[in-house]
Formats: structure tokens, C-alpha cells, sequence
């Protein structure tokens, strides 16, 4: 039987702040890199703060977030249309400027959306791109360059604090 993981706003905040030091160590910062917040619906917080936190010289770190597919979707071709026209609309942030690109995620649990989007950027624009987890599954076929803690999906399911169906959630 899995038990949960249950993340709370602490947990992440701790991760997020433990990475941001770790990429700002290795000068990583809004005049090399563009984040990029994979997973929208549940990863924005992990990207919207890492774009303030590694502002450099007053400058808002650029970015933009892409979604991609839920565990029971494939990359169907709305999926695959929308990277597609995603990338083409912001690719001046980085292309036009020589910056490297941030993946960010909240959690890699098998690592086959990651593994697409780097596959595809590297057929698309660029080699050099980094991504970041907060929670990555150590079993997950796709290693990130930055974790913020491995957990083991055998045995636990990953649940963050916001998520309603969570049996830590208070009733609100």
C-alpha cells in the first residue's frame, strides 16, 4: 500500500528556496536563462518564484509556462500543436539573446513529459537546457540536473498541500 506524501506550502517553499540557491551558486540567473514552468496547473508557484529569485540587476528573469499531458493523456496532437506554437511565439527570449533554458517542475513522477519537451527542444533550438524538480520519483526514467528531494512512487504518492482530494486538507 502507497501512502501519501503529503507536501505542505512549508515543504515547498523550503525546496524552492534550497534550488534557488543552488542554481544562483551556479550563476544561473536572468541574464542567462529563461524558465521555463512546465505543467502549469501545478507548478507555477516553483516557477513564478524562481523567475523573481534569480532577478539580476533589477531584471525580472523572463519566462512562460507550457502544459502538457495529464498521467492518463498521451501527446496527442493539440498537445504537441500547442509546445509547437508555444515555443514559436516566445523563442526571441532566448534564441535572439543566447540564453539557456530552465525546465522547471513541481514533480517528475515517471519523467516522460520532460523527456519529450528536452527531446524536442533539442531536435528544435538547443542542446543546452536545464531542467529542475522539486520532488523528482528516484525510479523516474528521466534525471533532472536539479532536485530539490527523491521520494519513491512505489511506496508513496506525491500530494501537494492545495490538492483537494487530499485527505490532510482541512475542511475549508
Amino acid at each position: 500500500m502507497r501512502v501519501i506524501k503529503h507536501v505542505d506550502i512549508i515543504d515547498e517553499i523550503f525546496l524552492i528556496r534550497k534550488l534557488e540557491q543552488q542554481l544562483l551558486e551556479n550563476e544561473l540567473h536572468a541574464d542567462n536563462v529563461v524558465i521555463i514552468t512546465v505543467s502549469t496547473d501545478y507548478s507555477s508557484i516553483v516557477g513564478q518564484y524562481l523567475r523573481h529569485a534569480l532577478s539580476y540587476k533589477k531584471e525580472i528573469c523572463d519566462g512562460f509556462g507550457i502544459d502538457v499531458p495529464y498521467p492518463d493523456e498521451t501527446w496527442n496532437t493539440d498537445y504537441v500543436n500547442d509546445l509547437h506554437s508555444t515555443f514559436k511565439q516566445h523563442e526571441k527570449l532566448f534564441v535572439d539573446n543566447n540564453k539557456k533554458l530552465l525546465l522547471v517542475e513541481a514533480g517528475v513522477i515517471r519523467g516522460g513529459n520532460y523527456t519529450y519537451v528536452v527531446d524536442y527542444l533539442n531536435k528544435s533550438y538547443m542542446n543546452d537546457v536545464i531542467t529542475l524538480a522539486l520532488y523528482e520519483n528516484k525510479n523516474s526514467v528521466f534525471k533532472s540536473n536539479y532536485v530539490g528531494e527523491y521520494y519513491d512512487n512505489s511506496t508513496e504518492d506525491l500530494s501537494f498541500w492545495w490538492e483537494r482530494d487530499n485527505k490532510h486538507w482541512d475542511n475549508a
